[in-house]
């Protein structure tokens, strides 16, 4: 592994992972991820299909227990907390799940708005002035009353997001928010992930099997292989990283010198 060395930065991460190991059954998944999630910056995860990173983000939030090693957040290992402190913790955590995951019960509105039910306390203008301010935001206004089967893609996608922001959790993860997407909103959701952390300075951690996404987004990129961490920098560490394994990955996104190194002249 030749990984590029970890940022300088002044404070300790909000999110810490050290040595993680997962197996089922004979299958090794993660074996020993180390990953620093800096705080109000947009990480991307990116590698290909079984590569481990859907097991991985579910150990972020604790809902998989490892083999070996911890998740740190604010300092503390995930996994000798009390279920009771888990829950506690799980609330600073939003997710945007790859499909969305919106009722198809309920309308735009109540599916903002059920987080807030769960959650706080609030009288029903209250609510409504958070749900609407939300939708606002994300230029979704007047679509409170649609159902899920009414939206088009990205209004679904703006609508998920707006319901995992709705609690300002410290921490927003995005699991393949891309995936099935034409480029034009592949580029919508990308303008939308570095707004929102622009906006609410929220600490962001993105599973991707997209370069030219994570590129267009990314503070830091982790790129995950065979179950480990085999590079770790910012955009311009990786676009020169000596590693073959992300250069080859870039290569076949179109997105790095590796294009120009395959046009020259022999």
């Amino acid at each position: 592994m030749t990984a590029v060395a970890a940022p300088d930065v002044a404070e300790p991460p909000i999110l810490e992972v050290i040595n993680l190991h997962k197996r089922f059954g004979d299958q090794q998944v993660l074996r020993g991820v180390d990953l620093r999630i800096e705080t109000g910056k947009i990480t991307v995860i990116i590698g290909g299909s079984g590569s481990g990173k859907s097991v991985l983000i579910k150990h972020l939030v604790a809902l998989l227990r490892p083999d070996e090693g911890e998740v740190r957040f604010h300092g503390h290992d995930l996994f000798q907390m009390k279920d009771s402190e888990i829950l506690q913790a799980r609330k600073h955590f939003g997710m945007l799940f790859q499909a969305g995951a919106l009722f198809d019960s309920m309308n735009v509105y109540d599916n903002i708005a059920f987080p807030l039910r769960e959650h706080r306390k609030m009288n029903r203008a209250q609510e409504r002035a958070t749900v609407l301010g939300r939708l606002e935001e994300l230029n979704l206004q007047g679509a409170e009353k649609k159902f899920p089967a009414e939206l088009s893609g990205g209004m679904r996608k703006r609508v998920a997001l707006a319901r995992a922001t709705v609690l300002e959790p410290e921490i927003l993860i995005y699991d393949e928010p891309t995936t099935g997407l034409d480029p034009m909103l592949i580029a919508q959701v990308d303008d939308m992930i570095a707004a929102t952390q622009e906006k609410h300075k929220v600490t962001s951690v993105v599973i991707s099997h997209d370069m030219a996404s994570t590129f267009r987004i990314a503070h830091f990129i982790a790129v995950l292989h065979e179950g480990r961490i085999v590079e770790y920098g910012t955009p311009a560490q990786l676009r020169n990283s000596a590693n073959e394994v992300v250069r080859r990955f870039i290569y076949t996104s179109g997105t790095g010198p590796l294009q120009a190194e395959a046009r020259a002249p022999a």
